[in-house]
């Protein structure tokens, strides 16, 4: 059996039941509310769909096959990026003499070939598994399933190393103690989902140097880095920053989450191996990103400013979230992205969505048990409506 996703609000029978004020918005579909699906609840930017509107007109032509001028402008994202998180908290370093440190020029040197575009970071993830045909992984679990359903696929033994509930999903040294040389690939998420945990940097450090020393693959999938507010993002560290330093790292990143369009849906990996990314790209079909999709993550490439500012709204948002649910009797766990997992009584998914609401539903996560549960993060008003909802369909 497949396994089920946020956002399927496609078989939910119940919506029209429910008065939606205001009509069509972001996050509602239907007249059901959808906290299932991790999207931006800032929605679409009006200059990305603007972009992918004006691309339609031109659809009557292929896509770039080899997403020349979108692979640009991911490059100098990254390059911007790395800068921007290499100043933050940091103490005053020597000048080369273009004036930027030493420590800058040795960040900015992410090229359009070291990415590789795909339909989401889920395609990807499967390309990687199709081209690199890893025989023994190890995954942290709770986390997204795609990793372990792509290389599965491909005949690889899976190993899971649990994350401890008591814990709170925390990784720690503990999962660095559990690499050896006999695993050729580690796939993790940063932050990861459905927990919302980041991985701390002295953790995350180890690990990158474990798999250089074993010659193990490393995949970090940061499709929601980007929801990290300048705090939590001085306390990791982005993959980007280390694939011009180790061919063995690939990092996969999404802008579906943080530029509100699953719809459209884009990813993009990054790695300094370009014999893995040519095998990539052997595997993934022509034309795999669509024209529209281009024309709108070359626009939302440029759109840090919005990125950061949604990061910073989430942060205030999730946190009174967290509050009026611990309020309502919920255990929540600590999250670090545009998500909360939580516990609830069994049966609670079936009751919220009577009253208009869709929330995952995480009993089929390898880790996680019957109970569990995932909401998106969005507006204050609409999160308060939400917990309203969970409580009556708690006491019921």
């Amino acid at each position: 059996m497949l396994h089920k996703h946020g956002g399927d609000i496609y078989s939910c029978q119940a919506g029209r039941q429910f008065g939606a004020a205001g009509g069509q918005v972001c996050g509602t579909y239907d007249e059901i509310k959808d906290f299932s699906a991790n999207i931006n609840f800032r929605g679409m930017l009006q200059t990305v769909r603007l972009a992918a509107e004006r691309a339609v007109a031109d659809s009557i032509h292929y896509p770039d096959p080899e997403c020349r001028r979108l692979r640009v402008a991911l490059a100098e994202r990254e390059n911007t990026l790395l800068r921007q998180d290499g100043d933050a908290g940091t103490e005053q370093t020597p000048v080369g003499e273009d004036g930027e440190s030493v420590s800058e020029i040795g960040k900015r040197r992410i090229r359009p070939e070291y990415i590789i575009c795909g339909n989401g970071a889920a395609e990807l993830m499967f390309a990687f598994a199709a081209a690199k045909r890893p025989r023994r992984a190890l995954l942290a679990v709770p986390s997204f399933y795609e990793y372990e359903q792509a290389l599965a696929a491909f005949g690889c033994e899976i190993c899971h190393f649990t994350l401890r509930e008591e814990h709170a999903f925390r990784m720690g040294e503990d999962f660095a103690d559990a690499i050896d040389g006999g695993t050729d690939c580690i796939v993790l998420g940063n932050p990861n989902n459905p927990t919302g945990r980041l991985i701390e940097q002295s953790v995350l450090e180890r690990i990158v140097g474990l798999c250089r020393d074993y010659g193990i693959l490393l995949v970090l999938d940061e499709s929601f880095y980007d929801f990290l507010c300048e705090e939590d993002r001085a306390r990791t560290f982005s993959g980007t920053g280390k694939i011009t330093e180790t061919s063995g790292i690939l990092v996969m990143k999404s802008f579906t989450k943080i530029y509100g369009m699953p719809g459209l849906r884009f990813g993009y990996g990054l790695c300094g191996d370009a014999g893995l990314l040519d095998r990539m790209r052997a595997v993934l079909q022509p034309w795999n990103v669509s024209l529209p999709a281009q024309a709108a993550a070359e626009q939302a490439a440029g759109e840090i400013c919005f990125a950061k500012e949604s990061a910073r709204l989430n942060r205030e948002n999730r946190a009174r979230m967290v509050r009026r649910m611990e309020e309502a009797g919920f255990r929540v766990f600590p999250s670090e992205a545009n998500f909360l997992l939580f516990q609830g009584p069994e049966g609670l998914k079936e009751r919220c969505l009577k009253r208009g609401f869709l929330i995952r539903d995480c009993g089929n996560f390898p880790g996680l048990r019957q109970g569990f549960y995932r909401v998106c993060v969005r507006g204050s008003a609409e999160n308060d409506a939400l917990v309203q909802a969970l409580a009556d369909a708690k006491d019921r």
